[in-house]
């Protein structure tokens, strides 16, 4: 056989192993919107972040919505995407772990149980606690500020560790990566600070006990 041939076909099975060793045999190469990247352009986003929260979504990348102090919504710097309610777990624990290493945090911003689906939002930077500030969390029915917010949320993490998973105005959610020693203790505190996480759940404070328990998550909101 031509010796030029053989290396020919050499070269091409290197080439089919490779596809198929990273997985890219058949897939089509990811590409922005127009809009996503101006979106990408004005907040000044490393564009493969964009990229990776487009593969894993599948859906249109949009700027992210926060608040001000004043809890009127603005334009922040951020983005965020619409996932089936179904898969928003698994897509969120994709993006925590692909965003991480390059400096970025994706969390749920909002769910719509009516249309089954949620947002997942992505902001810049490694401090989790700008999630709560860029969207200003607080339970102002309650008097409660997100300097209140944030500060409480930093006492717990200096006895137990935990990822802050979503946020909104008004709630906020974690997911413990080590539990509090007494959780009945903690159950207490919990009410003390958000009454609603325990009068509109479970009912009564054993029960957000076993709650955080069994999910390893705990859900505060000042309704």
């Amino acid at each position: 056989m031509h010796t030029g041939r053989v290396h020919t076909m050499i070269v091409l099975a290197a080439a089919v192993l490779t596809l198929l060793l990273t997985g890219a045999w058949g897939k089509s190469p990811i590409v922005l919107s127009p809009h996503a990247e101006e979106v990408a352009r004005q907040i000044g986003f490393d564009r493969q972040v964009l990229i990776i929260v487009k593969e894993e979504t599948h859906e249109h990348i949009q700027r992210l919505t926060g608040y001000d102090e004043n809890d009127y919504q603005i334009m922040v710097s951020g983005i965020s995407a619409d996932v089936p309610e179904d898969r928003s777990d698994q897509i969120l624990a994709k993006l925590r772990a692909r965003l991480k290493p390059l400096s970025y945090m994706a969390f749920v911003v909002a769910m719509n149980e009516g249309l089954k689906q949620e947002t997942i939002g992505v902001i810049k930077g490694a401090d989790q606690y700008d999630i709560l500030r860029i969207m200003q969390t607080n339970g102002d029915q309650y008097d409660i500020l997100n300097e209140d917010v944030v500060a409480r949320l930093k006492d717990w993490e200096k006895a137990f560790s935990f990822d802050i998973v979503g946020a909104d105005n008004d709630w906020v959610e974690i997911e413990f990566k080590t539990l509090p020693r007494d959780l009945s203790a903690f159950a207490e505190e919990v009410y003390d600070f958000c009454p609603d996480a325990v009068d509109q759940g479970p009912g009564n404070v054993s029960g957000l006990a076993k709650e955080i328990q069994a999910t390893r998550r705990l859900f505060l909101w000042w309704d």
